[in-house]
């Protein structure tokens, strides 16, 4: 693509399974909305410094891709941009980023993803079904909930550390996770929505903070291998089959 070219349209390269290299200029700024949808053969790709967005199902179903560069000027991914990138194993998330829903779905190969701080966003399910995810670490902002972000259900997630800040994890969060063995929740959490880590069984042992009020319905339910919980004393309510 020529230098001066500082937005790729919508579809510009869509379902072109022959593609296997791209060159991007450095003047791009955006690309459109299943811009890359589909090319199947597409295997690395470099995004230029001063690229600021990226739209929503660009790469979707580039079964090939294994590697991509985000530059540090990146604020937006659209929704499904990476769906189905089955190639993936990682990508290193620049700060300040806005994550669509569905991300990252269906990145089967992706093993580990390090969310960077001053994160805006993340959108629902954004990595539902990653497989192979063994580890993620969530520095959110202050304030902020994780809800259906978090890679559920992810068999093979082994450890979470949430962040100082965060104050409520919402529900089905982790539910289903069978390989998360250790979780560090953050003081200053609140509240453990239903379900939130329902059919952990590799879950031995939680330290719960001493700012949490509530734990919702079937909450731990299913966590075969936890002997002990120590509750705080601020706890309101916990709700029904929690444990």
């Amino acid at each position: 693509m020529p230098e001066g070219m500082t937005h790729l349209p919508d579809d510009a390269f869509r379902g072109r399974t022959s593609l296997v290299s791209v060159a991007c200029p450095s003047s791009l700024v955006s690309i459109g909305w299943r811009a890359f949808c589909g090319c199947s053969a597409l295997a690395r790709v470099t995004l230029p410094a001063g690229l600021t967005s990226i739209g929503s199902c660009t790469f979707r179903n580039c079964s090939s891709l294994a590697s991509v560069t985000l530059p540090a000027t990146l604020t937006s991914i659209g929704a499904s941009a990476f769906w189905g990138c089955s190639a993936l194993t990682s990508a290193a998330l620049p700060a300040g980023l806005t994550i669509g829903y569905w991300a990252f779905y269906r990145c089967s190969a992706l093993t580990s993803a390090a969310l960077p701080a001053g994160l805006a966003s993340i959108g629902e399910d954004a990595f539902e079904c990653c497989d192979s995810l063994a580890s993620i670490t969530l520095p959110l902002p202050d304030g902020l909930s994780i809800d259906d972000a978090a890679p559920s259900p992810c068999s093979t997630l082994a450890s979470v550390t949430l962040p100082a800040g965060l104050t409520s994890i919402g529900n089905d969060a982790f539910s289903g996770c069978s390989s998360l063995a250790h979780v560090t929740l953050p003081a200053g959490l609140t509240s453990i929505g239903d379900e939130a880590f329902f059919g952990c069984s590799s879950l031995a042992s939680i330290d719960l903070p001493a700012t949490l009020t509530s734990i919702g319905g079937c909450a731990f339910s299913g966590c075969s291998a936890l002997t002990s919980v120590t509750l705080p004393a601020g706890l309101v309510s916990i709700g029904d089959e929690a444990f």
